[in-house]
């Protein structure tokens, strides 16, 4: 071996044991901190410190992109594992509402660099966690969701975690991306079950949207009627703002 070869096979050796190293120390790092409001929160903070309301979390279930609705009514660090999260909620596939406990538990996590150079003064970084969620059993269309939620965040200056959001106003922002798959407890068959705040992964033709999720007129009739007429329509005429009432109505209370 050449010294040439053995150079980048010690250069490449050395930066596998840095990522390694930074993975970890960040991990050490999180477990110090809650995590809770990135993961749901409440309201968020562009670069320029806008502030708007988090918009409920978009998703589909199956091949048909048929709509599921979640809400995360409590989500708590757990006492005993600091990387672990205990979530409660509710699930919504057309008229059937389901409540559910489980656990999102951090398995990864990495410094990332800022997608454009004036953001360069932030600090970001990646959050890889494992999902599981079990809906009451006694509750009819109920099941279990496993799977990976990517969660994006931003350090403060006094290095508390946040929720990313710098590019908000960028075509395509999206956070909180989850891709997992729900098994029905009473016949053990399995489906796409994927969400995300502001886009859903890989929803395919689902999603027409350049800028913002926008989905394709094919799909309405599979729960996104009232999404459509809120959001493709004009905001004074009676059809959006019926639309509307019933697209923001708080259906898990």
């Amino acid at each position: 071996m050449n010294r040439i070869k053995l150079f980048i096979l010690l250069f490449v050796g050395y930066l596998s044991v840095m990522q390694v190293c930074a993975q970890q120390s960040l991990l050490e790092e999180l477990q110090s901190q809650d995590l809770s409001l990135v993961f749901n929160a409440e309201k968020i903070k562009d670069d320029s410190s806008r502030e708007i309301v988090r918009p409920e979390i978009l998703g589909f279930i199956g091949d048909n992109y048929q709509r599921l609705q979640i809400h995360l009514t409590k989500f708590t660090k757990n006492k005993t594992n600091p990387l672990q999260y205990d979530v409660e909620g509710n699930t919504k596939v057309k008229n059937f509402i389901c409540n559910f406990r489980g656990t999102v538990t951090v398995i990864k996590a990495v410094y990332s660099d800022p997608a454009i150079p004036t953001l360069e003064k932030y600090t970001t970084g990646t959050i890889t966690s494992k999902v599981e969620i079990f809906e009451d059993r006694t509750q009819k269309g109920s099941g279990f969701i496993s799977g990976e939620l990517i969660t994006y965040i931003v350090f403060s200056e006094d290095g508390k975690a946040g929720y990313d959001a710098l590019m908000l106003v960028s075509d395509g922002f999206a956070n909180n991306q989850f891709k997992g798959i729900w098994t029905s407890y009473k016949t053990g068959k399995s489906k796409q079950c994927n969400w995300g705040d502001f886009r859903i992964p890989d929803s395919g033709s689902l999603d027409v949207g350049a800028g913002e999720f926008s989905i394709d007129s094919a799909y309405r009739e599979n729960g996104w009627q009232s999404y459509y007429d809120s959001y493709c329509c004009d905001p004074d005429i009676p059809k959006t703002k019926a639309a509307r009432k019933k697209e923001f109505e708080k259906w898990w209370l």
